[in-house]
């Protein structure tokens, strides 16, 4: 792998942890208005979906980008870097469905 290769991964990386907090919270926050939702009956509203839409689609093409990386042929460390950031992403896409499964029942 190329060093501006890796230069720029490393500089998206660092996106990517910054970003990741702030969508487990907008996971969180969606997981808990699917229960409200549930417990009351109710349906949601677009704006809501529209946030779980978003949320899916900023992590869904995050992960594709994760699983191309660690196609290429990076260092071991690198390499280890990415599956954990995958790991903690793919969770969070999991939280997600399961909020998005439950706004749909």
């Amino acid at each position: 792998m190329e060093k501006t290769q890796i230069d720029d991964i490393n500089e998206q990386i660092l996106k990517l942890r910054t970003a990741l907090p702030i969508w487990g919270v907008e996971a969180n926050d969606l997981v808990e208005l699917a229960r409200n939702a549930e417990r009351a009956a109710v349906p949601v509203d677009e704006r809501t979906m529209q946030r779980v839409r978003g949320l899916i689609e900023t992590t869904t093409g995050w992960h594709n980008t994760l699983l191309y990386w660690e196609e290429q042929d990076a260092a071991p460390a690198l390499s280890a870097d990415i599956r954990v950031l995958r790991g903690s992403l793919d969770a969070m896409r999991t939280e997600v469905a399961t909020a998005t499964a439950m706004f749909s029942s």
